[in-house]
């Protein structure tokens, strides 16, 4: 009974939920190749800047990628949100978690990169400029999201408030993407606007090559969580199953 059990999950897991690895270790491989250009065009190929940022500014063709990612992770996780609040389906559920989760992660990764750079680039560790601070504000709204998980025990409850939560908290995401746009007195510039990037084509290519390696890379990621998210259900489902 016991294997029986096991192969129905198992079979389940790898049929109607898990990603398929082969695809998955497909797109980590694409994105390593991209991000591998990113550096190699970024640092090497690409000029460097004739401003007061110099050698610094490099770190701008993966932490402007990284930043952006993150905030694509909380879109993801405000969609995931929406079709569970309209569905039901704990798919939706445990795809909003791993967003939030990678979007947090990323979200790290930028205020350390952003932290160096600024430094470097502007002499301060932190401005209390537009950007910054609804950034600031969008990572502490969305570990919020966690510790609001790990004070409801019901699970479909729990599902449903941090389905709100989300909701609620990616309010402050577009604010944060366009905080350059309507309020240009800050520190970050318009990367592209309008007008067009304004970059040396050798800049271009490796901020798209970062942008595309990023967006790959957190791709890859999340269907890494999904699996093991589904492979936990079932996990606990099989418990349940042999404790009847």
């Amino acid at each position: 009974m016991v294997q029986s059990a096991a192969t129905v999950a198992a079979g389940r897991v790898s049929d109607d939920t898990a990603p398929a690895p082969a695809t998955t270790t497909a797109i980590l491989a694409l994105a390593g190749v991209l991000l591998a250009a990113a550096l190699v065009v970024g640092f090497w190929v690409a000029p460097t800047d004739a401003s007061t940022l110099g050698f610094s500014q490099k770190i701008f063709y993966f932490h402007a990628p990284i930043a952006e990612t993150a905030l694509l992770a909380f879109g993801v996780a405000f969609v995931a949100a929406l079709l569970y609040l309209r569905r039901g389906d704990a798919r939706y559920d445990r795809l909003g978690v791993a967003s939030v989760r990678l979007g947090l992660l990323f979200s790290l990764l930028v205020m350390i990169t952003g932290v160096i750079w600024g430094r470097a680039a502007w002499g301060v560790w932190w401005a209390w400029e537009p950007r910054l601070t609804t950034f600031l504000i969008a990572c502490l709204l969305y570990s919020g999201y966690f510790v609001l998980r790990g004070a409801v025990e019901d699970e479909s409850r729990r599902a449903t408030y941090a389905a709100l939560f989300a909701v609620i908290a990616f309010v402050d995401v577009p604010i944060t993407f366009f905080a350059t746009r309507f309020l240009p007195e800050g520190l970050h510039p318009v990367v592209l606007g309008p007008a067009g990037s304004g970059m040396d084509a050798r800049d271009l290519l490796a901020f798209l090559a970062g942008m595309a390696g990023m967006t790959l890379l957190f791709v890859g990621l999340l269907r890494l969580e999904l699996g093991i998210e589904a492979l936990r259900e079932e996990l606990r489902e099989l418990k349940y199953r042999l404790g009847r």
